[in-house]
């Protein structure tokens, strides 16, 4: 239960504002810290109600007529069953906070007097007002109204003078850059950004958001990553629009803004990281190894696959997935096909890739480069997916051992799995067994991206797979015409593969 700014005498009955019935109910979880990061106050036809909704880290705040999944219930009829959602990011405890709404209805959800488009995600501001019904005069009483609030101690992620300081352009052709910051770090900054062409005379949208990487880069030298992501294009894999250098040697990349955080901070749990169901780790491998197999058929290798660089566009389960950080991808189609050079994350590296326990190794060679000089392949890819699948299925590294590198290096090269840890308790058999076909440190015998696909694991469940990927992932992007896919997708799926539905507590009616 989480405690609430004004749920005094809160308990019992309460009359209906105009024709709405307004209850909210218990469940959210609440953070290490105790404090919710930003709330909802509800205001029925102009009038504040005592009812404030916590807005919490990683969890999701659904509104809607659906008295099942909605914290917030709504039983007028021009409320969609679910009609809006929102949620807090935090990629980790030093980042700045983003918070988002989300619309999901058939009659609209109004930002600040603007319509969202459905299915969009856009960024909240401090006392937004979010409107679920506009109404004429006449039914300005039924107007219900969410007035977002963010706590007055959080860090705001709105820099004004950032642009000037940095010497970043406020507008590139239809790019307008705003002061939102999104993220920064050695790479750059992440800045939110609008696309002035997308602008609808008929109807007055609110504009979408997209998210701006800009990367600071040594003279007439342009960028590997912006060079490939612009040649690819798939629903699992970061979408670049436009790049741009201007005087000052700035990369400016502008691509889709992911808004449901990182796979590590939607696992990570205080300071430890948390299993997910087999059900739910099924999904997101089937779509990573969808975003691989397009990856090595165009003669790309990630190098770089963890659960850092995995976003969800919602933090929920049967969300798209999307890889992003193609900061040390590499090209293969320069007549190359082996790669040499000693790059990515030790705990989710493939031992041929050649990181080495003792680091005075490397010092004999002029360039950081494998010692055995065999050189690696895209197999290295499918190698951070077992470690990945091994951390979603128990919440454990499998090489991680003391957490030093040596350690974790020293672990990878034996290749050594304890599938008797009590976390394998609940696992499949097949789950295991595909987790060893990729864990395995001779590359002739791991699996590669399109026999990953055929694993019993997944082959057993492919055509529920694929019908769940383009109907309820992909919401009728470009796929196959999938007949049979019917709403009820949750009990078309296999009894082991059940998506698991949280029980709600008893719902509390607020006066």
């Amino acid at each position: 239960m989480i405690g609430r700014k004004d749920n005094r005498e809160s308990e019992g009955q309460m009359e209906p504002f105009g024709s709405y019935n307004l209850t909210t109910k218990d469940g959210l979880q609440m953070d290490t810290t105790g404090v919710a990061a930003a709330h909802l106050e509800v205001n029925v036809g102009g009038c504040r109600t005592e009812q404030v909704i916590p807005i919490l880290k990683h969890q999701l705040v659904k509104v809607g007529r659906n008295n099942k999944e909605c914290q917030l219930v709504l039983t007028h009829p021009s409320i969609s069953s679910i009609h809006c959602e929102f949620w807090c990011v935090f990629f980790d405890e030093d980042s700045i906070p983003m918070f988002y709404v989300k619309d999901c209805s058939l009659n609209g959800t109004y930002l600040n007097g603007l319509l969202l488009k459905r299915d969009k995600t856009y960024l909240l501001n401090d006392s937004d007002t979010i409107e679920l019904s506009q109404g004429n005069e006449e039914n300005d009483h039924k107007k219900i109204q969410l007035v977002f609030m963010i706590n007055d101690d959080l860090q705001s992620s709105m820099d004004p003078k950032l642009l000037d300081q940095m010497g970043f352009l406020r507008e590139i052709n239809q790019w307008e850059i705003t002061n939102r910051i999104v993220g920064n770090g050695t790479f750059g900054h992440v800045l939110i950004t609008h696309n002035s062409k997308e602008s609808n005379d008929d109807i007055c949208y609110h504009p979408d958001n997209y998210a701006v990487k800009i990367i600071k880069l040594k003279p007439n030298k342009f960028d590997k990553e912006a060079k490939i992501l612009l040649r690819l294009d798939h629903p699992n894999i970061i979408k670049v629009y436009h790049t741009f250098c201007d005087r000052n040697n700035h990369l400016y990349i502008f691509q889709d803004l992911v808004p449901g955080g990182d796979l590590f901070s939607y696992l990570a749990k205080g300071d430890c990281l948390t299993s997910m169901s087999e059900t739910e780790s099924l999904i997101i491998v089937f779509q990573i190894l969808q975003a691989l197999n397009y990856l090595h058929d165009q003669g790309i290798v990630h190098r770089d696959l963890k659960l850092d660089n995995i976003l969800l566009c919602t933090p929920e389960p049967c969300t798209r997935i999307v890889l992003a950080d193609f900061g040390i991808a590499k090209d293969l189609n320069s007549n190359k096909e082996r790669m040499h050079t000693v790059v990515g994350t030790p705990e989710y590296c493939a031992p041929e890739v050649g990181f080495r326990a003792n680091r005075k190794a490397y010092q004999s060679f002029s360039r950081a480069a494998t010692l055995e000089q065999r050189g690696y392949d895209s197999k290295c890819d499918l190698w951070s997916l077992g470690v990945i699948t091994h951390i979603m299925l128990t919440g454990i590294s499998p090489f991680y051992g003391d957490g030093s590198e040596r350690s974790i290096i020293q672990n990878a090269k034996v290749g050594k799995l304890n599938f008797k840890l009590k976390q394998w308790d609940i696992v499949s058999d097949n789950a295991k067994g595909f987790v060893k076909e990729l864990l395995q440190t001779d590359v002739t015998k791991r699996l590669n991206g399109k026999q990953s696909l055929e694993h019993i694991w997944i082959a057993k469940h492919l055509s529920q797979l694929e019908r769940l990927y383009y109907k309820k992932i992909l919401c009728n992007n470009e796929g196959p015409k999938l007949e049979s896919m019917t709403s009820d997708w949750k009990r078309k799926l296999p009894k082991s593969v059940v998506i698991s539905q949280v029980v709600p507590k008893k719902k509390k009616v607020l006066k």
